[in-house]
């Protein structure tokens, strides 16, 4: 099952380890995993970067990846098969067809090998196991570059909001929440509504009611948005995708509109749908359209085991490198995320008591939100301002709604984002705001400031004198941030522009309510 570990391998064991999880990942730097996996693939001829789907396709062992990549989703999926597969390993990879050994990919499956593996300084998975976990680390390392560098926009309001909305997110979401959310610059909806009904829906999709075709008419209102969008968003306009509470492929044009966006905002819109086994044929052409054009991961939901099964058949290893399969049937070890239609939905319970949860397990608030930006509906013509939030009584969607408003044209459509971004994207904080902690905020005194203590994250004010008042104040439920800036100066002689100065820190770390 293993190999005998070179002093190349030994050199990088940490590499091969899980990557980092929790407050760790977060605090991993990008360039420093990039600079990681380059050294690799520079001086290892066993691994090569299979990222890009087109380069892939002339790696010499894609195949046995992506054969690895549908053992780990059987795995995942699949409850019976995970039974089997501890009572007679071998035979249970001979009945689902498998061409790979199992046997090399037990750190998957069994926890006692997967702890041998980190105890143990000479032990080393697989080969086949290594490169996926490369390839894992490939991905991982695009998500993290999308979220830090592709998604940034180029207007200075929106992106100090959206930096400030991250942060906010790290607290109020936690850790593992907070790895999963890109904040893309925008998202739009090609369809009103949408016709797969999922119970768990985390934003609550209404039954669909109509599509936007790619008649003459919206075509040239279509390419018109975009445009607006590429001027105003810069290159982070390619990170925006083409559904939200919808299912791309409920829109038979869908295909059209994504190459426009290729064309005018620079890369193929990534694709999530839940329907990939009602037209299989023309699924597989949009995912080879999608990466001819840039596109990089996409995704497909799974609802039940038999369209699991379905996809299996119809799908090869191969055509499914680049699409990431998300479990959502009852034999996955998925829990979904408690939000929109799942908040307090007994199914939800269940699942939680399927997987083992005790009745006092802690989950984090949910949300499946994605963008802090604009919600565009091409039906309706309607855009809101929407960022992530834990999801509530009040934002059962798990996203705040900041603005919104209709358009009839593109002209129309700039001057409305235009005063959402001069209106809502706030920079800094006003004369009148009543400054204080956001929900969920815990205060720590420390010695010459204060901290804050949020779901694991603790963020730390130090360095002027005045700051422990500004805890006291914060603590006490704030004040109106010009009164307090005025009560520093008159007690501790500190200038109102250095108290304004380091408020506004404070309000850029993410710690302040904000909630509309």
């Amino acid at each position: 099952m293993t190999e005998p570990m070179d002093d190349s391998l030994k050199r990088r064991r940490h590499f091969w380890m899980a990557p980092p999880q929790g407050a760790a990942a977060v605090l991993h730097d990008w360039r420093i995993a990039e600079k990681e996996l380059n050294d690799v693939f520079a001086s290892d001829s066993r691994f090569e970067s299979v990222i890009d789907p087109i380069r892939a396709r002339d790696v010499s062992y894609t195949g046995e990846l992506a054969q690895t990549k549908r053992f780990g989703e059987r795995l995942r999926c699949d409850r019976e098969f995970r039974e089997r597969l501890f009572a007679d390993p071998s035979g249970a990879g001979k009945e689902y067809g498998f061409e790979i050994d199992v046997e090399d990919l037990r750190p998957f499956w069994d926890a006692d090998v997967e702890r041998e593996m980190a105890d143990d300084p000479n032990f080393v998975p697989s080969l086949s196991a290594l490169r996926h976990r490369v390839f894992a680390r490939e991905k991982l390392l695009h998500r993290e570059k999308v979220r830090t560098v592709e998604c940034v926009p180029d207007d200075e309001r929106h992106r100090v909001w959206r930096n400030r909305q991250i942060s906010r997110c790290f607290g109020e979401l936690g850790p593992a929440f907070y790895q999963g959310i890109v904040h893309a610059p925008f998202a739009v909806e090609l369809s009103d509504g949408c016709s797969v009904g999922c119970w768990f829906c985390g934003v609550s999709a209404s039954r669909k009611k109509a599509d936007f075709k790619y008649s003459g008419e919206n075509a040239s209102l279509w390419r018109g948005i975009l445009r607006v969008l590429r001027s105003k968003l810069g290159p982070s306009a390619s990170t925006g995708f083409c559904y939200w509470a919808t299912d791309p492929l409920d829109n038979p044009d869908y295909e059209k509109f994504c190459l426009d966006f290729s064309e005018i905002c620079g890369r193929f819109p990534q694709t999530t749908t839940a329907q990939p086994h009602k037209d299989p044929e023309r699924v597989r052409a949009l995912l080879r359209l999608s990466e001819e054009n840039g596109c990089t991961i996409n995704r497909f939901s799974i609802l039940t085991l038999r369209i699991f099964d379905r996809i299996m058949e119809e799908f090869s290893p191969e055509e499914l490198l680049h699409c990431e399969l998300v479990p959502q049937n009852p034999e996955s070890r998925l829990i979904q995320s408690e939000a929109g239609r799942a908040l307090k939905h007994r199914r939800l319970d269940d699942r939680k008591k399927a997987a083992g949860w005790s009745a006092d397990t802690e989950m984090p608030p949910g949300t499946i939100a994605c963008v802090s930006g604009f919600l565009i509906n091409m039906v309706t013509r309607s855009v809101r301002l929407v960022t992530p939030c834990a999801a509530s009584e009040r934002w059962p969607d798990g996203h705040w709604v900041l603005s919104e408003g209709n358009f009839g044209d593109a002209e129309e459509f700039e001057e409305l984002i235009e005063g959402m971004i001069s209106g809502s994207m706030r920079t800094s904080i006003r004369a009148s705001d009543c400054v204080r902690l956001s929900d969920g905020s815990e205060l720590e005194s420390v010695e010459g400031g204060f901290a804050i203590k949020r779901w694991g994250s603790r963020t730390v004010f130090t360095g002027a004198r005045y700051l422990p008042e500004v805890g006291r104040i914060l603590s006490a439920g704030g004040m109106n941030s010009a009164d307090l800036a005025l009560g520093i100066e008159k007690k501790f002689g500190t200038p109102l522009h250095e108290v304004l100065h380091g408020l506004n820190q404070i309000f850029d770390a993410g710690v302040l309510d904000e909630e509309p």
